[in-house]
């Protein structure tokens, strides 16, 4: 499935470097980002697989997303500087040679043999009657809308309120992915050592922090660090979340883990959507400072879930 995935993959960034016309370039985009969440999943499940241990699960897992920080941090402006070099269609061409590269790979180590238990659809469908997993979705949902909530106008804020020039944009962006990077490898640390629970500390800092944001935002420099901060203990949910929901699944419904390993992920995007529309419309009735509020409402609510999961964990050890 992986390696089908990848060919789709190939296939629309293919089509979006040689697209006739913008109907079918944006056909293409679709085709390609419809797999590509579904491709992290599955690398989520090959990694827990091979894995022997917790600890060994919880640092590949990290691993992957800090792959996905790294292209970020890379990626873009690797992009923009072959499109201005050359064509904008090059940066896809390089896209679909790495993406060869990265199937050719994977074909050599990817394991043939990986079990996944079979499974109908009614069957997969019991994971979310499991309180801890819809928990775990709410808690996704609401940390994608904390970071979200603000980062949705992280341009307008760095360069209008912050007042950086546009040449210091990109260096601000690139150093937020540099940030991002770390903090994954972090978050792989905090989800070998109960994960969950040490996500404690870091959410109510991020209240804290989004609390001050409005006030941050009257200086450039406090402004910076503040969102430096946010960057980095946001990023730290990543693994211990994902680990958490492989756990559940691998030891209650084996037959689900593959689903399981989706939901993070699009949860996610759900809460990016969900956080971005709410940021729009504060931002009809108040200023960009403003949009911290926005954030807060979602790092409470996460708060709160992130509370009640870690209780519901004590209380499932101590029955075990």
């Amino acid at each position: 499935m992986f390696l089908t995935l990848l060919a789709v993959f190939l296939a629309g960034t293919l089509l979006s470097a040689f697209a006739p016309s913008l109907p079918i370039f944006l056909f293409s985009r679709v085709m390609t980002a419809s797999v590509a969440g579904l491709m992290e999943s599955l690398m989520s499940v090959i990694a827990y697989q091979l894995a022997t241990t917790d600890q060994q699960r919880s640092m590949l897992v990290a691993w992957i997303y800090t792959g996905f920080s790294i292209a970020s941090v890379v990626g873009n402006p690797l992009g923009t500087f072959i499109a201005n070099l050359w064509r904008w269609q090059d940066a896809f061409i390089m896209v679909a040679i790495i993406t060869v590269l990265a199937t050719v790979v994977a074909t050599n180590l990817i394991p043939k043999d990986l079990v996944n238990e079979p499974a109908s659809f009614k069957e997969q469908l019991v994971l979310f009657s499991d309180r801890r997993i819809q928990l775990a979705i709410v808690f996704a949902i609401c940390s994608a809308g904390m970071i979200f909530g603000y980062y949705t106008y992280i341009r307008s804020l760095i360069h209008q309120t912050l007042g950086f020039s546009l040449t210091a944009l990109s260096l601000v962006l690139l150093l937020l992915g540099v940030l991002d990077v770390f903090a994954n490898r972090l978050s792989g640390r905090l989800a070998a050592k109960n994960g969950i629970k040490r996500l404690r500390p870091f959410y109510v800092l991020d209240l804290v922090l989004l609390a001050l944001f409005q006030f941050s935002m009257q200086n450039a420099w406090t402004g910076l660090l503040l969102l430096c901060a946010l960057v980095f203990f946001f990023a730290l949910f990543g693994s211990p979340i994902q680990i958490f929901v492989l756990d559940v699944a691998s030891h209650d419904y084996p037959q689900d883990t593959t689903l399981a390993s989706t939901l993070n992920a699009i949860f996610y995007n759900v809460g990016v959507a969900v956080s971005s529309f709410t940021a729009t419309q504060t931002l009809k009735v108040a200023g960009l400072p403003d949009l911290g509020w926005n954030s807060l409402v979602y790092c409470a609510v996460a708060l709160l879930v992130l509370l009640t999961l870690v209780r519901m964990t004590d209380r499932e050890a101590m029955r075990g």
